[in-house]
């Protein structure tokens, strides 16, 4: 059975350049933003899911389709040796470096004029300097990258709402 009853809206999030900063955002609107499903797909990036709730009851889904400090490690010159590319990614990880950058927009399900409003004026700056590069350099690297999160939306839509 539905969340919702009435008209639902797909909204394309494309000035999201900071996932993380992002959701910290939605949340301080007072909303409650849970981590749902999540893979790390074979081109190192990763897409999740997101439910988003306001007063314990569902106003959204988020679906973000991104790369995060590990996709660094991949650009490498260790990628092509397991040894040194396991030894980079866990030099990025106790680095310290941590962040989210979409690769695609972001796909905000919603029935809320609200939190319409609210995502369509969103803008942001990528959370480090070479974040422009990066999404280049994976996009480059992935000429079909742009289906993968809209797949999902479909699938959600055809069975969770």
């Amino acid at each position: 059975m539905s969340a919702w009853c009435g008209f639902l809206r797909v909204i394309e999030v494309s000035d999201v350049k900071n996932l993380d900063l992002f959701i910290k955002k939605l949340s301080e609107l007072g909303l409650t933003v849970e981590p749902g499903p999540h893979i790390v797909l074979e081109d190192h990036s990763e897409l999740a899911v997101f439910r988003v709730l306001r007063d314990s009851k569902l106003e959204a889904y988020i679906v973000a389709h991104y790369i995060t400090q590990y996709y660094r490690a991949v650009l490498g010159s260790s990628y092509s040796n397991d040894t040194s590319f396991v030894r980079e990614l866990l030099a990025i990880k106790y680095s310290g470096e941590k962040w989210s950058i979409p690769v695609n927009p972001i796909y905000v399900i919603t029935q809320s004029s609200t939190l319409i409003e609210y995502v369509r004026g969103y803008r942001d700056n990528y959370p480090v300097l070479d974040g422009e590069s990066l999404v280049n350099a994976y996009r480059s690297r992935n000429p079909n990258y742009g289906v993968i999160p809209r797949i999902v939306v479909g699938r959600l839509i055809d069975t969770e709402i």
